[in-house]
């Protein structure tokens, strides 16, 4: 939530952990200091209206765990919240950015859309008022049961109060954050909140897990892009996350501003980079969302040129870039990615030299990690200043041989000599 304040509500926070015997040995919860309520009374409006009352403390849970959280609002309209009156009951529903208006979360729900089953009202509604009648002048101090997912990392919660078939009240941007620890107990690297500028768009039916997934891939990779390669896009942008329908040949694609990711389609249901020896098929959803992030991010930057011009530099350094994201924030040890690379590399039916994947892609050559070994390995060491100068250089009209030579010291020749060697020896 958007606020700073020191002082801690007075409010109990319960915790029933989902497995007691891993908890006790390695994983302890804790609630952090409630929000404290403004000293000053809000201005009473005429009709329905809500002001910020106060909340419990932000959570660190255990994967599986869950807790009670408490969020109060004051009611400063000049009309009263009747519990069970369509058009006059209060409620907390799920709002932008995460999950979105009215859509799933993977921290809580009523089981559908695969939201866990926590106790909520709806998998949309988030807890209703408490008591039969709030009026005008009173506080509602609403009370919901939030539940870790599996995958250890950051999640929020955004929440706007409404009045069930009238009218959403006041957003002043409330949110819930839940820090997911990891199964020993540690902390894993916090992620941030989306990045400025990206509106997600959420189609119905869309479960709450994928849309927890494109986000925490989102916020992956622009976190690795402000730490480690001079900034994340600040332009607007569109994700567009829906199941789609079986003719969608693509399940993540880019094009201009917006990339879109179908849940149905099998690269993104049962992801083949997923194995018992790489890392788990969230995981994998998490990278591909990372992934087209970091084709926004080359559009911004160069334009299409950056972003498909050159097919094996802009694949692989949304692969390499995306991938990296996941190491610094402690989700893929680097030794599963080299297992998988080489794997990849030596179960390919077609050895297509680098230089053919200027234009092409053919899947039996498997690309998509001949590319990533290239940038990652050879062309990354030099530092990640000189990919985004390459990008900025084609964007702005240069052609991409002498662009390569300027940004990276060698000619594409040289390099495409120096990788068939490199490659040789990486699979020996």
């Amino acid at each position: 939530m958007r606020f700073l304040a020191a002082v801690s509500l007075v409010i109990a926070s319960l915790i029933a952990p989902a497995n007691p015997k891993a908890e006790l040995a390695t994983c302890v919860p804790s609630i952090g200091p409630g929000i404290a309520p403004p000293s000053a009374t809000p201005t009473k409006l005429a009709g329905f209206h809500a002001a910020w009352h106060g909340q419990s403390g932000y959570m660190r849970l255990c994967p599986g765990g869950n807790a009670t959280a408490t969020l109060a609002y004051y009611n400063s309209g000049s009309l009263g919240w009747v519990a069970g009156r369509m058009g006059q009951a209060a409620y907390l529903g799920t709002w932008d950015s995460e999950p979105g208006q009215d859509q799933p979360s993977i921290l809580g729900g009523d089981g559908q859309l695969g939201s866990p089953a926590s106790g909520w009202p709806r998998f949309n509604r988030i807890a209703q008022q408490p008591a039969a009648y709030v009026g005008p002048g009173q506080v509602a101090w609403f009370q919901f049961s939030l539940q870790a997912p599996s995958l250890p990392g950051t999640y929020r919660l955004y929440v706007r109060p409404l009045i069930e078939g009238a009218t959403w009240l006041e957003d002043i941007g409330v949110f819930w954050q839940v820090l997911v620890l990891n199964p020993d107990g540690s902390v894993p690297t916090p992620t941030p909140p989306d990045p400025v500028g990206v509106t997600f768009r959420i189609d119905a039916g869309t479960y709450a897990k994928d849309i927890a997934l494109v986000h925490q891939g989102v916020q992956h990779a622009s976190g690795f892009l402000d730490s480690f390669a001079g900034g994340a896009r600040r332009k607007p942008a569109v994700v567009h996350v829906y199941p789609g329908d079986g003719t969608q040949r693509y399940c993540c694609l880019t094009v201009g501003d917006s990339f879109e990711i179908v849940t149905t389609n099998p690269a993104w249901a049962r992801p083949p980079a997923a194995a018992p020896d790489t890392w788990t098929a969230d995981t994998e959803r998490t990278e591909l969302a990372a992934h087209e992030y970091i084709h926004l991010w080359q559009y911004a930057i160069g334009g299409d040129t950056c972003m498909v011009g050159v097919r094996w530099i802009a694949e692989g350094m949304a692969e390499s870039f995306a991938y990296r994201s996941l190491i610094a924030d402690g989700l893929i040890p680097a030794a599963n990615l080299d297992t998988f690379t080489r794997r990849q590399l030596t179960t390919a039916s077609n050895h297509a030299t680098l230089q053919s994947l200027e234009t092409v892609f053919p899947g039996d050559a498997n690309p998509f990690a001949v590319s990533y070994l290239a940038v990652d390995r050879l062309l990354a060491p030099k530092g990640l200043s000189t990919i985004r100068d390459w990008c900025a250089r084609v964007g702005a009209g240069q052609e991409w041989h002498q662009a390569f030579a300027a940004a990276f010291g060698e000619t594409t020749t040289a390099f495409y000599s120096r990788f068939e060697v490199f490659r040789a020896e990486y699979v020996r």
